[in-house]
């Protein structure tokens, strides 16, 4: 062992039998420090908070080892050299670790996200899941009247709202409270045929419909509603994403409303569907759909109040207990982003909260949410002519007038072509009407029946608005329904691009 003298006051002096015993293969003895040394006392204080960070930071096992690995060093090398145990004790000092409340804002960066803000089960997840269905005052009215429609045999009920606000969760959470007394068929898949939409029910009645034209296979229904009839449950059918229905299936779904008794119908219809869905049923040709629904609801967007408790009902409902991971700014930031919409809101909000993990965040801001928006509008990433001064003057000129943007464009045409031509006076004739030619693509093209009991047929012309206008995306086309007779339609193909021309008079 070195000679060097122990750095401490007045050591006292070994005396010659504990110079024979340290000679022994017994291990030496570490020497006595008295109790007024500051550094014992600050290695006992230490060596305390340790035990009651133990007791309650379970996560800090790593740092605990560090710390003992620190003080095997000094209780071992004490004696090694002058100035050893200070040293010691100042890295013991540095790794010890601090207490629980300082310590919880440091987490380190990159954990699951989960994991990292203590949720057990994802908030904001992209599933239907009626579990974590927020009830606004719309989505309680909604439920509610579709409820009491299917419990008083009202037929056909329609659900209609904008993409993202809820509606198939709202539907699972129908089908869970008419598990009891309903049987109930879900279905999802709109893009079929009829012959299709039959095969389906029949297949979820367990109906064995091999080799059946349409026609027995309505027999075959027919028999399976009054077994369920007879069995005291109602039969239910739920139609999701309806607006993708194809007008002759919409028609075998009115049929299907015809099966009844005399006192009661044997099937409930809920078709639920974006606003394109009442744009269809608004065809002369449904009419008699259209007469049969007895119950039309709709989902509205979330307000900002509405916005700040669905998202904390959604993490309570996860099983998140703790402080609040959102601040009043982020919420409202959340509520202006999505603009109410609830999927839009889970997206935000799960973003928000994977930017916060990576970053250390406890708790997310205002700035972190506007990152995020940034990052998810799709449209920054469309590229835009940029326009020049001639494109320019006839939308300003047009902005005089308080119509839609394709309306304003047409005036605006119509009016520079209705304007006096000083040199029109010398023209000799009938002088033209203004008029304005609008290319589009020809989309669809339906055979009806019209009011004159003559076939018809609706033509559907997607038009594009002017691109230079600085539109977004998603108002940058517009649709246009047009009937014309037989004649007219002959040669117009789907797919192929037709000119619209409109006169003044």
């Amino acid at each position: 062992m070195d000679s060097t003298p122990f750095p401490f006051e007045n050591p006292a002096p070994v005396a010659p039998a504990e110079i024979s015993a340290l000679s022994g293969p017994t291990p030496p003895a570490l020497p006595e420090i008295t109790s007024t040394s500051p550094a014992l006392q600050i290695h006992a204080e230490i060596e305390e908070r340790i035990a009651q960070e133990i007791a309650v930071a379970t996560h800090l096992h790593e740092a605990e080892e560090n710390v003992l690995e620190t003080r095997d060093v000094v209780e071992g090398d004490v004696t090694k050299e002058s100035g050893a145990e200070q040293i010691a004790l100042q890295k013991f000092a540095m790794a010890a670790p601090a207490p629980l409340a300082e310590l919880a804002p440091q987490k380190a960066a990159g954990t699951d996200v989960l994991s990292y803000y203590g949720l057990p089960q994802q908030p904001f997840d992209v599933t239907p899941d009626p579990a974590y269905l927020y009830f606004t005052s719309s989505h309680r009215e909604a439920l509610a009247s579709l409820k009491e429609g299917i419990e008083n045999f009202r037929g056909f009920m329609v659900l209609v709202a904008e993409p993202g606000m809820g509606k198939t969760t709202l539907m699972n959470k129908l089908m869970e409270e008419l598990t009891d007394y309903a049987r109930v068929v879900f279905l999802f898949q709109t893009q079929c045929s009829s012959r299709e939409l039959l095969c389906f029910i029949l297949n979820e009645l367990e109906v064995d419909h091999t080799g059946m034209d349409v026609v027995a296979m309505h027999r075959a229904l027919n028999q399976a509603l009054l077994e369920e009839m007879l069995r005291g449950r109602r039969f239910v059918l739920i139609v999701d994403e309806a607006q993708n229905l194809q007008e002759p299936v919409l028609e075998t779904i009115r049929l299907l409303s015809d099966f009844e008794t005399t006192h009661s119908k044997l099937i409930q219809i809920v078709l639920a569907g974006q606003p394109q869905l009442a744009e269809t049923l608004m065809r002369p040709s449904l009419v008699q759909l259209r007469q049969r629904i007895t119950v039309l609801t709709s989902l509205k967007p979330l307000t900002a109040e509405e916005t700040s408790e669905y998202v904390e009902h959604r993490l309570l409902a996860s099983g998140w207990v703790g402080n609040l991971l959102f601040t009043t700014e982020a919420l409202a930031q959340i509520a202006e982003s999505s603009a109410g919409v609830p999927r839009s809101i889970n997206n935000l909000s799960f973003n928000s909260l994977l930017a916060g993990s990576h970053r250390g965040l406890e708790v997310i801001d205002a700035e972190i949410v506007k990152e995020v928006a940034a990052k998810l509008n799709v449209e920054s990433l469309v590229r835009r002519p940029q326009p020049d001064s001639v494109s320019q003057q006839p939308a300003a000129s047009a902005e005089a007038i308080g119509a839609t943007q394709l309306a304003r464009a047409l005036a605006a045409a119509l009016n520079a072509e209705a304007r006096p031509n000083p040199n029109s006076e010398n023209v000799v004739g009938p002088k033209p009407q203004p008029e304005v030619v609008l290319t589009g693509n020809l989309t669809e093209k339906v055979r009806s029946q019209g009011w004159s009991k003559r076939p018809e047929y609706r033509i559907l012309v997607t038009l594009e608005r002017d691109p230079i206008s600085g539109l977004p995306v998603a108002e940058r086309y517009y649709c246009c329904s047009i009937y014309m007779d037989e004649l007219q339609a002959a040669g117009l193909k789907t797919g192929k691009p037709v000119r619209i021309k409109i006169e003044q008079d």
